[in-house]
C-alpha cells in the first residue's frame, strides 16, 4: 500500500524527514507481506485416519476425533475405509471426507434388508459407534463443518448439527439402522446449510430438524421438555437430492422450532411410513420431489406455515397424498398456513385424499386459508380435492380430478368464501360437493354428479 499522490512537494528541510521516513515505510511494507510464511503455518492441511493403517499407511491417526483434536480451522481430514467405533464432536470449522463414490455406489433401495456386518469395511468408511445407551455419531458444534462419504450406521442420531452454527454441508453419506434419527439438522442461517445426495434407509426417521437434547426420545420425561428452550431451529436451508427408504419419515422439518427459508427438492422417498413434512415455517418450498408408496401421508403440513410453495411433485401409490394438519403432529401449532401455492403436483392412486385441509384446531379453525391449488392432477384416490371445516378464502382452479372413488372436489360444512374455478371433475362417485354451499362460489367447472343437484356443474 503507498501514500496516494496528492500533488505535495516537499518544502526546504521536508527532504530529510521524507528520507527518514523510508525505511519506516519499507518495514511496514515488509510487516504486511511477510505474513505470507505466517499464512503457510495457517494454510489447511489434510490429516489423515485409519484405524489399521492397511488402506493408508501414511496415515496419521487411527481415530477420527484424534484427527478433529489435532487439526486447525479449515483443515481436511480424509478418513480411509475401516470400521470406526466412534463418537465424534466437530467444534471448528472442517470437512469430513470419507468415500463418497463408494457410498454413490450403493443401492439405496435394495429391498434386502440392511444388516450391520453387510458392508465390506475394506471398502466403505463405516462410523458405528459403541455402547448401547444414548450415542451420536457426528455432532456438529461449529460452522462450515462438511461431512461426507460415510456409512453411518448404529448411532441413536447419526448426525446432530446444532442451530447455533451454520454453513454445514451433509452429503454423499449413508445413513442406516440409527435407533432415532439419520440426521438432526439445524441451523441459524447466518450461512446456507445443506444435506444432499445421501442415501437415508430403515432409520426410524430419516433427516428431521427435532430438538436440541434427543435424548428426551428414550427418557422417561419424555415430550413435556418440547418448550422453546429445547426446540431445534433450520433456517436458510436446503435438503435435496437424497434418497429415502422404509423409514418413519423421510425428510422432515417437524419439530416445535422455527424451520424459515427451507427448501425441499429433488428428493425421491419410496416406502417410507411419511415421505415429507413441514410445520411452523416462512418461505419455504417443496419441489420437484417423488413421494411413492407411503403407509401414511406423502407431504404433510403441519401448523402455522406462510409464503410456501409446493409443486411439481409426484405422488402415487400410498396412504394419503398432500395434507394440512395442524392436529397430526406432536407439535400441534395452533395456527392455519396462509398464502401457500400449490401447483403442478401429480397425486394418483392414493387410498386417501389427494389433496387435503383437515378443520384445524378448537383454538384456530381451519388449516389453509387464502390460499391457491391450482393446475394440479389427483385421480385414482379415495378423493380428489377436500376442503373439512372452517377453511376459508382459498380459490381451487384448473385442477383434473378424476376417478376417484368418493369425490373430485368436496367442502364441508363451516367454509365460506372459497373459489372453485374451471376444475374439471369427472367419473368420480360424487364430481363435486359442498356442504356449505352457496357460501363459496363455482364457475366453469366441467362435472355431471353434484350436491346439491345442479348447483355446481351448471354454474357459472
Amino acid at each position: 500500500m503507498r501514500p496516494a499522490s496528492s500533488g505535495f512537494r516537499p518544502g526546504k528541510g521536508a527532504g530529510m524527514k521524507l528520507m527518514r521516513s523510508i525505511p519506516l515505510l519499507a518495514a511496514l511494507a515488509v510487516a504486511l507481506v511477510a505474513p505470507s510464511a505466517a499464512m503457510a503455518e495457517t494454510s489447511s492441511s489434510t490429516l489423515v485416519v485409519d484405524r489399521d493403517r492397511v488402506q493408508c499407511g501414511n496415515a496419521g491417526f487411527t481415530s477420527i476425533q484424534a484427527a478433529v483434536d489435532a487439526a486447525r480451522p479449515g483443515d481436511q481430514i480424509r478418513v480411509c475405509p475401516d470400521l470406526y467405533p466412534e463418537s465424534v464432536t466437530v467444534d471448528i470449522p472442517l470437512t469430513l471426507w470419507g468415500d463418497p463414490d463408494a457410498v454413490e455406489a450403493v443401492n439405496c433401495f435394495d429391498p434386502t434388508p440392511s444388516q450391520p456386518g453387510d458392508l465390506d469395511p475394506a471398502q466403505q468408511v463405516v462410523v458405528d459407534p459403541p455402547g448401547d445407551g444414548f450415542t451420536t455419531a457426528f455432532a456438529l458444534r461449529a460452522n462450515d463443518v462438511v461431512v461426507a462419504g460415510f456409512v453411518i450406521q448404529g448411532a441413536s442420531v447419526g448426525v446432530d448439527a446444532t442451530d447455533t452454527s451454520s454453513g454445514f454441508r451433509i452429503h454423499h453419506d449413508l445413513f442406516r439402522l440409527n435407533t432415532l434419527f439419520a440426521v438432526d439438522f439445524g441451523s441459524n442461517g447466518t450461512e446456507p446449510a445443506r444435506a444432499d445426495h445421501n442415501c437415508i434407509r430403515q432409520n426410524r426417521f430419516g433427516l428431521v430438524s427435532e430438538l436440541d437434547n434427543d435424548q428426551i426420545w428414550v427418557s422417561i420425561t419424555g415430550a413435556y421438555e418440547r418448550q422453546e428452550w429445547n426446540a431445534r431451529d433450520l433456517r436458510n436451508a436446503r435438503i435435496d437430492h437424497n434418497q429415502t427408504y422404509k423409514n418413519g419419515v423421510g425428510v422432515e422439518a417437524g419439530g416445535p422450532g422455527r424451520h424459515d427459508e427451507v427448501t425441499f427438492d429433488h428428493n425421491v422417498s419410496r416406502a417410507d411410513a411419511g415421505g415429507i413434512g413441514l410445520l411452523n415455517s416462512t418461505g419455504g418450498a417443496i419441489l420437484d420431489n417423488e413421494v411413492t408408496l407411503t403407509s401414511n401421508t406423502a407431504i404433510l403440513i403441519g401448523g402455522d406455515n406462510s409464503d410456501l410453495t409446493i409443486a411439481s411433485n409426484l405422488v402415487t401409490d400410498g396412504g394419503s397424498g398432500i395434507v394440512f394438519a395442524a392436529m397430526s403432529y406432536i407439535d400441534k401449532i395452533p395456527a392455519p398456513s396462509r398464502n401457500v401455492l400449490v401447483t403442478g403436483n401429480a397425486v394418483l392412486r392414493m387410498k386417501g385424499s389427494g389433496i387435503i385441509a383437515a378443520a384445524g384446531m378448537p383454538t384456530s379453525p381451519g388449516d389453509l386459508h387464502d390460499s391457491v391449488i391450482a393446475d394440479n392432477v389427483s385421480s385414482d384416490n379415495g378423493a380428489g380435492v377436500v376442503f373439512r371445516s372452517y377453511n376459508t378464502g382459498n380459490e381451487v382452479r384448473n385442477n383434473v380430478t378424476e376417478r376417484n372413488t368418493r369425490y373430485g372436489i368436496y367442502t364441508d360444512l363451516y367454509t365460506a368464501g372459497n373459489l372453485f374455478d374451471g376444475n374439471r371433475m369427472l367419473d368420480n362417485a360424487l364430481d363435486a360437493g359442498d356442504k356449505s354451499w352457496p357460501a363459496n362460489t363455482w364457475t366453469a367447472n366441467q362435472c355431471v354428479t353434484d350436491d346439491p343437484a345442479g348447483m355446481i356443474c351448471g354454474a357459472g
